[in-house]
């Protein structure tokens, strides 16, 4: 038989990315007690083993207040086990399971959980693309879309700015279709997440709203983590530095500077360069260096060159000349019709003198 099992409130959940995007809706306890259970798993072990653990001590945890802790565990108990999600998997298609298999009320005064079986694969032997944070300060937040809003989030620090479109977290967070509507979901669900999280956890957040024509679309994220205690005092200043210089950039100039570091451009010599040129220069230029991408052996290089000489405006140029040039001569063919009649093209000249080369004689209607 399980022993019963001490909650350690120092102790870390470990899940997929998968499952941290997944699309499921949960009240605030209902996941702090799915937070609770899942971090007991041992997380190297190959099947999932039954959780068993104090009624009491679970309602301590989760911060159930407000009535009875007994009648609070078994009405969050029973809405989990009625819960679904939805995980995508490496095909792009998506599955749906439960969180709990089963639970099971005991006569001294535990519970058993057992965790269902298809979630294997997104908390157990995970050894990439997985998040793992500290389950105590997630027993913190009020607002139900805090902890969900704070694991997405978290799982981004290393990129540290990106953009999400706002009908994701409507999708993710199985919102209904009023939350569509951008000042619902920004009201309702975003700011107070925001607000909370900046408050109460170990990541800061700095975000913006972007339009696509006239209508909110996107949401731009800059995620930093509070305490950096791997950088250098060099490496924090130049975060320092491009933030500073990001809050001065438009938003074309935002969406160019995010363009060049996907691209494989450090954010130093990216903030340099949108500092320096126009964005149509620096469009155009990415433009079609990614179209000889692969030929190009170093692609970021190759984009520093095309901005910095601008080929893609003298190749433009070229383009007009050489427009210009057929125009002129398509005059002077005109012309050169108009004062020759049937004689051979070789003798024909254009207003510079030079010969205008045809494949048959001129032949004009008189």
């Amino acid at each position: 038989m399980n022993s019963i099992m001490e909650i350690n409130t120092n102790g870390t959940l470990k899940q997929s990315n998968r499952l941290v995007v997944a699309r499921y809706k949960l009240t605030k306890y209902e996941q702090r007690m799915m937070i609770a259970v899942c971090s007991q798993l041992k997380k190297n072990a190959n099947e999932f083993e039954t959780i068993k653990l104090q009624i009491k001590d679970l309602a301590e945890f989760c911060k159930f207040k407000g009535e009875d802790e007994y009648r609070k565990v078994h009405s969050v108990m029973l809405k989990l086990m009625s819960r679904t999600l939805q995980i995508q998997k490496d095909n792009g298609k998506w599955y749906i399971t439960h969180w709990l298999q089963s639970a099971d009320y005991l006569d001294n005064g535990t519970i058993e959980f057992q965790i269902d079986q298809r979630l294997k694969p997104e908390l157990l032997q995970l050894k990439s693309a997985y998040l793992e944070t500290k389950t105590a300060p997630l027993m913190e937040f009020k607002s139900d879309y805090s902890t969900r809003l704070y694991f997405i989030l978290s799982k981004m620090t290393k990129i540290k700015e990106f953009d999400y479109e706002l009908s994701f977290f409507v999708d993710r967070f199985q919102l209904g279709e009023t939350y569509l509507k951008i000042s619902n979901l920004k009201n309702r669900v975003l700011e107070p997440a925001i607000a909370e999280i900046n408050e109460k956890s170990d990541i800061k957040i700095e975000h913006q709203y972007l339009k696509v024509g006239r209508t909110i679309k996107k949401i731009h994220f800059i995620v930093t983590l509070k305490k950096d205690k791997d950088k250098s005092p060099e490496e924090l200043e130049q975060v320092k530095l491009l933030e500073s210089t990001k809050s001065a950039m438009d938003e074309d100039q935002k969406a160019v500077l995010k363009n060049l570091v996907d691209r494989g451009v450090s954010e130093e010599q990216a903030k340099r360069i949108v500092k320096r040129y126009s964005v149509a220069r620096m469009r155009r230029n990415i433009a079609l260096a990614v179209k000889q991408k692969d030929t190009a052996k170093n692609l970021p290089g190759l984009i520093i060159k095309f901005i910095k000489e601008d080929i893609a405006g003298q190749n433009e140029k070229a383009k007009i000349e050489l427009e210009k040039e057929k125009k002129t001569k398509a005059k002077d063919r005109k012309q050169a019709r108009e004062l020759f009649h049937g004689q051979p093209a070789e003798t024909l000249t254009d207003s510079k003198g030079n010969v205008l080369q045809y494949d048959e004689p001129v032949k004009v209607k008189i």
